[in-house]
């Protein structure tokens, strides 16, 4: 593993493939987290305002982004939506509140998952791997080593799990990569309901059914995303009590 400290936007040595971005001060926190990748071909860079993590998530592309609330404050919010802007990276909101309100204002910020309570390095870095497992395995599909599909058709929405791509009537749509996640998972089970805590354990390699709003939040935005209407969605299909399935059936899947 490699650990480097932003200092005055610049960086001495060039980040491997995988790379970790934590904007915190805790320093013994962060040499908590780098303990738990010390075998692990991941960087981590760390940087210590706002301003210095949307410079670096720009010119680094991280494929992780781990934001302390408690350092940023209330620019977290408008921090968390600049970097979504200039990256594709799983973002990471860790706080050492409890409420409830942090959670759900966080995931509509942009933020893949919100850690609440005692800062856990434990926590964060499986969270981390259980993300990283599954880009190796849209890789692999992509490589056409997998024997999962790699393309679903469901009446106008198209999905290409390689590229991570997905249209709509030939239009691209744009999804952060849990949103993503969360439709393929959708799509690989063609029409059948997925609960919950299926969901949890595909998207963030838990089945703890606690803090499971944050899939509300995420199926929520995914509709928007998609143009589906929220009061009566057409094609992310709520099934009180259980859980979420795509509305129709699948016209075309391809290995």
């Amino acid at each position: 593993m490699q650990y480097f400290l932003m200092r005055d936007g610049l960086m001495a040595t060039a980040p491997a493939p995988a790379t970790m971005l934590i904007v915190g001060d805790h320093l013994r926190w962060i040499e908590a987290v780098a303990d738990h990748f010390r075998t692990d071909e991941v960087s981590l860079v760390v940087a210590d305002d706002g301003d210095e993590a949307v410079g670096a998530a720009q010119r680094l592309q991280p494929g992780f982004v781990a934001l302390d609330v408690d350092l940023l404050g209330g620019s977290v919010m408008q921090v968390c939506r600049e970097i979504r802007d200039v990256c594709d990276s799983h973002v990471t909101m860790c706080t050492s509140a409890g409420n409830e309100n942090v959670v759900v204002a966080g995931l509509r910020a942009g933020a893949d998952d919100v850690l609440t309570g005692p800062r856990s390095s434990r926590e964060l870095a499986a969270r981390v791997r259980a993300a990283l497992r599954r880009w190796q395995a849209n890789e692999a599909l992509a490589e056409g080593g997998d024997p999962m599909p790699r393309r679903f058709s469901y009446g106008p929405l198209s999905i290409d799990v390689g590229r991570r791509e997905v249209r709509i009537a030939d239009q691209r749509i744009g999804l952060t990569r849990t949103q993503f996640d969360i439709l393929v998972e959708l799509a690989r089970r063609r029409g059948a309901v997925v609960t919950r805590r299926d969901l949890m354990e595909a998207v963030w390699g838990s089945r703890s059914s606690a803090n499971t709003e944050r899939i509300s939040v995420h199926i929520a935005a995914l509709r928007r995303r998609l143009g589906d209407d929220s009061e009566e969605p057409a094609l992310v299909l709520s099934v009180r009590g259980v859980g979420y399935r795509l509305a129709v059936a699948p016209g075309r899947v391809t290995a």
